[in-house]
């Protein structure tokens, strides 16, 4: 089963640290995922290489993810459409396929745990905050959990206490295969007046190439700069530098700077530096989830196929309302 994982690793990472939306109550809200969809809650809805899944974990995913649709419709101001087409067939199919990739992603997390031995303990409570969805207490504690999991999974692997360890030679495969990219940047914001700052740029450009030693000039100057992340390792897809100034930097060699790039923030010049395979293994760590996550065995029940997206949000709006 192919699934797409477009959104999985913001989702983990908004479970780990602490974002999201406020406290359950006790009110019994779960039921307003019950009365959206139709279903038992507790009825199972799908198993993940054999673990079964609860209705009610797949429909907390369903309501985050329509949320998450129509406030990005609304914030650019266009009609939401559920009928429109997206990757693997319509809008609706889209959401309904996101939600379903990220409560597999939770279960294989909890079967790794389960397989390599993890038990609770008073050390793993969490403060974390999961969106208010409709879950009561003991749901929310239960997908909270999976954070705990995840970080105990993660502090294995970093300690070489894993089957998903890496060795020197993956590493540096997952390096190659994934077209990274190590940079560091000076740059000049365009700020309000554009050509004062193209010719602030040149001036740092020509101080540049009068040094004598050009790797500590550029690192100072960077840090003097409104970069101030400092060398970082990019994957292609990573969104964090326009894709003109990637491709610029694809085409540099280890150690070799870059002309003065223009782009909407301003004008930059990059260094390119030669990456450390060690500096990957978080991302190959999540890479690996994904993976597992993408080819594990899913069975759904009937009533998940019957399961109308649009339908769902609309009802569970209204029933939220009701509350």
């Amino acid at each position: 089963m192919k699934m797409r994982m477009t959104c999985l690793a913001l989702l983990l990472c908004l479970l780990l640290t602490a974002c999201g939306g406020k406290e359950p109550d006790s009110r019994g809200q779960i039921s307003l995922l019950e009365e959206a969809s139709g279903l038992d809650e507790e009825a199972v809805l799908l198993t993940v290489d054999g673990r079964e899944v609860p209705a009610w974990r797949y429909l907390y995913w369903l309501a985050w993810t329509c949320g998450q649709m129509r406030e990005r419709y609304e914030t650019s101001g266009t009609a939401l459409d559920w009928g429109a087409p997206a990757s693997g067939g319509t809008l609706a199919q889209y959401v309904k396929d996101q939600a379903l990739a990220d409560t597999v992603l939770y279960a294989v997390v909890e079967n790794l745990a389960k397989e390599a031995g993890y038990t609770p303990s008073e050390e793993d409570g969490t403060e974390a905050v999961l969106p208010d969805m409709g879950l009561n207490e003991e749901q929310m504690a239960q997908l909270e959990a999976v954070g705990q999991m995840y970080g105990w999974l993660y502090d294995r692997y970093c300690v070489g206490e894993s089957s998903l360890t890496p060795t020197r030679e993956e590493l540096e495969a997952y390096e190659k295969a994934g077209g990274f990219l190590t940079l560091d940047r000076i740059l000049v914001p365009a700020g309000e007046d554009r050509e004062a700052a193209r010719q602030r740029a040149s001036e740092v450009f020509s101080c540049l190439n009068g040094a004598e030693d050009q790797g500590t000039k550029f690192s100072a100057l960077a840090a003097e700069g409104a970069d101030q992340l400092g060398p970082r390792t990019l994957s292609p897809d990573s969104g964090e530098l326009d894709g003109e100034l990637l491709d610029a930097a694809r085409e540099l060699q280890e150690g070799q700077c870059s002309g003065i790039l223009e782009s909407q923030e301003g004008f930059s010049i990059l260094r390119r530096l030669e990456t450390d395979p060690e500096a990957l293994r978080e991302p190959y760590f999540d890479d690996r989830l994904l993976a597992l996550a993408e080819a594990a065995e899913v069975t759904t029940a009937p009533a998940y196929d019957g399961l109308d997206p649009e339908a769902f949000d609309y009802a569970w709006k209204q029933a939220r309302t009701k509350r």
